[in-house]
């Protein structure tokens, strides 16, 4: 069974507050876009196993992989799975591809098992694993709230496309937190904010807002340069996604990406991956078409 998993980019994400379990209380606003890992499962005797080159983590520890121990653990089904992993999205780039990777696994075994498990017990399962793992279980664009793993209203986007530029270096989500200047506060579990409106049809240039830039630029100036260069390059928008440390252009559509491309004068090792967001809501559904690019 093969399956594909897409990145995301976050066009919203404001820290309410530190909470007292040590984790932040978040209200984001994510799209899944044309960018995708490709994954393939194979059904097995028993146990997991993985080849995931380029993943930057051990077997053991790569969500993928406990996922499908998860899946295995919780629903009984018998026998094991092997899984391929092609890495496309880059890694500790704020684009979710680990994530996204983890809530793929589930959907595919819960097909390829047949142990008919609904969304929200996909999405359940998908909790136990990484905050954003939720959000692609549902994969279309959505206000999410918690740690990031609470889907809220599902958001309506104006189209665009997207140029997403990623530099030659990880940055650790940990640390971005940690430096984070954000005292222990209450904070609204409504999650009204003047800023956002859920309901209403949301140009996404007029949406952007990342409170994680500011602690992300401090651990590497290296990323706000690039915010300067989309803008000069044409782009209506621009914003750093999840913790970095990726940013991305919002352009009209893919002829105006194609003038910014070529305004942006390209750095060695950075890639420059021009996207759109996806709609398809079930995996291989997408109708959002996009090419990588490196530079």
């Amino acid at each position: 069974m093969k399956i594909k998993a897409p990145a995301k980019i976050n066009l919203y994400l404001k820290v309410l507050g530190k909470r007292e379990d040590g984790f932040h209380e978040l209200l984001t606003l994510m799209a899944p876009v044309s960018l995708f890992d490709e994954i393939e499962l194979e059904p097995t005797g028993e146990g997991v196993s993985l080849h995931a080159p380029g993943s930057g983590c051990e077997e053991r520890k790569n969500i993928a992989y406990r996922a499908a121990e998860l899946f295995l653990r919780e629903t009984g089904a018998k026998g094991g799975v092997h899984i391929d992993i092609v890495k496309n999205i880059p890694v500790g780039a704020g684009l979710g591809g680990g994530s996204s990777d983890g809530a793929a696994v589930l959907m595919g075994m819960n097909d390829l098992f047949g142990t008919g498990l609904s969304t929200a017990e996909l999405m359940d399962l998908a909790a136990r694993i990484g905050s954003d793992c939720p959000f692609f279980i549902l994969r279309e664009p959505r206000f999410m709230g918690g740690r990031g793993e609470i889907p809220l209203q599902k958001a309506v986007l104006e189209e665009r496309s997207y140029l997403i530029v990623v530099p030659p270096l990880e940055i650790s989500t940990a640390l971005v937190y940690f430096h984070l200047k954000c005292p222990l506060t209450l904070y609204d579990k409504t999650y009204k904010s003047n800023n956002v409106v859920m309901e209403q049809l949301i140009v996404p240039e007029r949406i952007l807002q990342n409170d994680l830039e500011d602690s992300a630029f401090g651990l590497c100036p290296e990323i706000e340069p690039i915010k300067k260069e989309l803008l000069d390059a044409g782009a209506l928008g621009v914003l750093m996604s999840g913790s970095g440390s990726s940013v991305f252009g919002v352009f009209r559509d893919n002829e105006h990406i194609c003038y910014g491309m070529s305004q942006l004068r390209r750095h060695e090792g950075y890639r420059y991956i021009p996207t759109t967001s996806l709609t398809g809501v079930s995996y291989g559904d997408y109708r959002g078409k996009g090419v990588s690019g490196q530079g």
